[in-house]
């Protein structure tokens, strides 16, 4: 509710605002001066060493996110130096450049200054942006330390935590495909939402996940109630790997949905399609839009 207010207390700006006017800089980006340094939280960053080998690791999975979690920390970087120097030049104590003024001009817009987001896009609105970012890069220090301690694959696992959730199933596939000595191309995603086996090392466990557009029970797509409509239904955690396209499938023909998961609601990213168990008619299903989202 703090960042809620925080962001309710930035009014819109006119053409002439965004000239450089050091009282009314500091009226208009106070606010996502004050909303930045109270979400970041420097000294867990710090803390994180990445070392050349970790970028080389020969597991796939464990160089991504050591690569997902420097490029986050250089991003980082980024924002608080912009933001710093937007201060100083407010408080009179530092000069205003061109790159400054360009930023802070991004930032009265409402929009993400294009140095931010060369790493991930995300939302449109810089506040909004702000708070996501921060958000998911706390959350990557937790997969540093399971990739550390080699827990990360055993554990469940949130893909919304990620800036970029399909460069994880890449790597993903690429570990799968070592493990089985199988070509790439040659493999299968597949998925199940019952504690069922599906015989594979490079399993992971994914949760979080929302379901739209149906009911979710006993492991399988359902009919809504129309008493007890929801927009968004929580999944269970979802059990997931890459096998050979040869290996059986979890379940019988016929009895499955293909699902779209994207990125988030806007289905605007497309991650992958998981075929998942179905009680009604495949084709209303696709008709009606089914979907899951991280």
């Amino acid at each position: 509710q703090r960042y809620i207010n925080m962001l309710k207390a930035i009014t819109a700006v006119s053409k002439e605002d965004l000239k450089f006017d050091r009282e009314m800089w500091a009226k208009a980006l106070g606010p996502i001066l004050k909303l930045w340094k109270s979400i970041y939280k420097p000294d867990g960053f710090r803390a994180v060493k990445i070392k050349p080998g970790n970028l080389n690791s020969e597991d796939p999975v464990e160089a991504f996110t050591y690569m997902e979690t420097q490029n986050m920390l250089m991003t980082l970087q980024k924002i608080n130096e912009s933001l710093s120097s937007i201060a100083r030049v407010i408080k009179g104590s530092g000069m205003l450049t061109s790159k400054i003024e360009s930023e802070a001009t991004a930032l009265l817009k409402r929009e993400v200054p294009e140095a931010w987001c060369s790493f991930w896009e995300g939302p449109d609105n810089s506040q909004d942006w702000l708070i996501k970012f921060e958000r998911k890069a706390s959350a990557l220090l937790t997969w540093v330390d399971r990739i550390q301690s080699g827990s990360l694959l055993e554990s469940n696992l949130d893909l919304s935590q990620l800036f970029h959730p399909e460069t994880f199933f890449n790597a993903l596939r690429q570990k799968s495909g070592r493990s089985l000595v199988c070509p790439i191309d040659e493999l299968k995603l597949i998925s199940t939402f019952e504690r069922k086996s599906i015989g594979t090392k490079s399993v992971v466990h994914l949760e979080g996940m929302y379901l739209q557009g149906a009911g979710f029970e006993g492991g399988r797509i359902v009919d809504q109630s129309s008493e007890h409509l929801q927009e968004l239904i929580p999944l269970p955690p979802c059990n997931l790997a890459w096998v050979r396209r040869t290996d059986p499938d979890p379940y019988s023909e016929g009895t499955c949905v293909s699902v779209p998961v994207y990125f988030s609601i806007l289905r605007e990213n497309l991650l992958c399609e998981l075929n998942v168990p179905n009680s009604g008619s495949s084709d209303e299903r696709i008709i009606s839009g089914v979907a899951i989202f991280l």
